[in-house]
């Protein structure tokens, strides 16, 4: 009997070992953690879950960097450091979700910590369809952008006008695609009252004619590909760690020190 005890002690121990990388080497705190968010707002029962961590989630996360003496920057300003400092963290939101400013902005303020939020222009002050869901996705308006923007603490960058796959777009109209990044610099400058300086390619999504236009017009963007940050790196492909709503603490604390957190 406690031979077979003992093998499914075992054989648990491996399943973990095997779904959760805890054994793997922490990365060293002289690397930028850049984090991908997109909605902060309770789940709502359909495919988008996966997108929408919940607000107690949220602060309970930036409560732990905040607690363990991570710094934040703005993404424009990270990638303008020659050196980086130990626990640089940047927190980064795509789409321009209005929960970004109800729910998240809240959080953001009470530890003093910074974001960088890339906003689909059209669908500033609009409701933003999904497809197989019947929730509309509300989005920030103008007004709120401006709050946000006016404490400091959050910059806006360009995400493209219609939220489009610019590598696709590309290979069928170069002229559209290179509009939809071009456009969506100028209309988040024009809200903003100030340059628009940083991107994000949608789906993470670009080819080499897409990334010359990016550097021809702001100074970085980000991509949806894991990693981390370094002076030196390309501030045109800076690469994230993605933080999902479906996933618990322990994944995101995994992600973070570990950069992945499953095989």
């Amino acid at each position: 009997m406690n031979y077979i005890f003992m093998f499914l002690i075992f054989a648990a121990a491996v399943g973990v070992s095997l779904r959760y990388n805890w054994w793997r080497i922490p990365q060293g705190w002289h690397k930028a953690r850049v984090l991908m968010y997109h909605s902060v707002e309770e789940h709502k029962g359909d495919k988008f879950d996966k997108w929408r961590l919940k607000p107690a989630d949220f602060e309970r996360q930036i409560a732990w960097l905040a607690k363990n003496g991570f710094e934040s920057f703005k993404l424009s300003e990270l990638i303008a450091l020659e050196r980086l400092p130990k626990k640089a963290v940047c927190i980064t939101f795509d789409d321009g979700f209005e929960n970004n400013f109800t729910d998240a902005f809240e959080i953001l303020k009470k530890y003093d910590f910074k974001a960088s939020i890339f906003l689909v222009p059209d669908a500033v002050q609009n409701d933003w369809e999904r497809a197989n869901t019947t929730h509309l996705a509300r989005m920030l308006n103008e007004e709120q952008i401006l709050k946000m923007q006016a404490s400091g603490l959050v910059e806006f960058g360009a995400h493209t006008m219609h939220h489009v796959n610019l590598d696709l777009t590309y290979a069928s109209d170069p002229q559209l695609a290179t509009d939809e990044i071009i456009e969506s610099k100028a209309r988040v400058a024009r809200i903003c009252g100030r340059p628009c300086e940083v991107f994000a390619y949608p789906y993470g999504k670009f080819n080499d004619e897409i990334l010359n236009i990016a550097r021809s017009n702001f100074k970085g963007a980000v991509v949806v590909k894991r990693g981390l940050y370094e002076a030196g790196d390309d501030k045109y492909a800076v690469k994230r760690i993605g933080i999902l709503g479906t996933e618990g603490f322990f994944d995101f604390w995994l992600k973070f020190t570990r950069i992945r957190n499953k095989l």
